[in-house]
C-alpha cells in the first residue's frame, strides 16, 4: 500500500515539531535541567571514561557509518551537505533529550529504587516508544523510503538495539549526559546523510514510504517491496534479497 508522494517540507515540518515536543518533555522531566548544568567531562571521568567514550564511538561510527549505511536506500537522491547536516543534528539532539526524559521519568516513577531497576524501566519505555514510533509515525510521515523488510531485519539488531543498550549503559554508569546526546547525534547525522534527507526545498521525485496494513486499521513502515527483486538496481546496490 502506497502512500502520498513524499513532501520534504511537509516531512520537515512534522519533524521539527516532534524535536520541539522532545525537548519540552526533556524539560518537564527535568532532564533538560540536568544536562545543561552538568559537566562534558563527568566529575568521575578517569581511563576508563575515556576508554568506554572511544568505544562508543567506534561503534557508533562502524555501525551507522558503515553498516547502517551500507543497507539504505537511497533512490538516487542527491548529497545535499548543508540540509542533511542540520536535519541529522536536531534528529540527533530531540532524539537524545527525549531518551534522557524517558531516564528522569522513571527515575520519578521508580524513586527510591535502585539504579538497576531504573534502568530496565528507562530501557523498557524507551524501547518501546522507539518501536511504535518509528514504525508508525517516523517512517511513514517523515523519512523518505530508505528501507526494505528485509534491511528493517538486520538493521534493528546490528545498530538500533547496541546503540540504545549500549549508550544508556554508559550514560548510567558515568553519569554522562552530553557524552550520551553527542553519541545519539552522531549516529542520527551520519543517518541523515546515508539516507539522504531531501532538503525541505527540494523538487526531485522521491519515493515516500510504502505502507504495510497493520493492527487496528492502522498502517506501518514495512520498507520499500520491489516489483521485481532479482533485477531491481537499488536493491543490488545495498545487497538486500528482497
Amino acid at each position: 500500500m502506497r502512500s502520498e508522494p513524499f513532501r520534504p517540507a511537509a516531512a520537515w515540518l512534522r519533524a521539527y515539531l516532534y524535536f520541539v515536543a522532545c525537548g519540552v518533555f526533556a524539560y518537564s522531566t527535568g532532564a533538560l535541567d540536568a544536562l545543561l548544568s552538568s559537566r562534558f567531562v563527568p566529575s568521575n571521568a578517569g581511563a576508563l571514561w575515556w576508554l568506554c567514550s572511544a568505544a562508543l564511538l567506534v561503534f557508533i561510527t562502524v555501525a551507522y557509518g558503515v553498516l547502517w549505511s551500507r543497507w539504505t536506500l537511497r533512490f538516487n537522491r542527491k548529497l545535499d551537505v548543508f540540509p542533511q547536516l542540520i536535519f541529522g543534528l536536531s534528529w540527533g539532539i530531540g532524539y537524545a533529550l527525549s531518551f534522557l526524559g524517558f531516564w528522569h521519568l522513571s527515575l520519578i516513577a521508580g524513586d527510591g529504587w535502585p539504579t538497576w531497576a531504573v534502568f530496565l524501566l528507562a530501557y523498557t519505555l524507551i524501547s518501546l516508544w522507539q518501536v511504535l514510533w518509528q514504525d508508525l509515525v517516523w517512517d511513514i510521515y517523515v523519512s523518505p523510503e530508505h528501507d526494505t523488510p528485509w534491511t528493517t531485519k538486520v538493521k534493528v539488531p546490528c545498530t538500533h538495539v547496541p546503540n540504545v543498550t549500549f549508550s544508556l549503559l554508559y550514560f548510567v554508569a558515568f553519569d554522562a549526559y552530553w557524552g550520551f546526546v553527542a553519541a545519539q547525534v552522531l549516529a542520527l547525522t551520519l543517518c541523515s546523510f546515508a539516507m539522504r534527507m531531501p532538503a525541505p526545498w527540494c523538487k526531485d521525485v522521491t519515493p515516500a514510504a510504502t505502507r504495510h496494513p497493520f493492527v487496528f486499521g492502522l498502517s506501518h513502515g514495512g520498507g520499500y517491496v520491489s516489483p521485481d527483486p532479482a533485477n531491481d538496481p537499488h536493491l543490488k546496490a545495498i545487497g538486500a534479497p528482497y
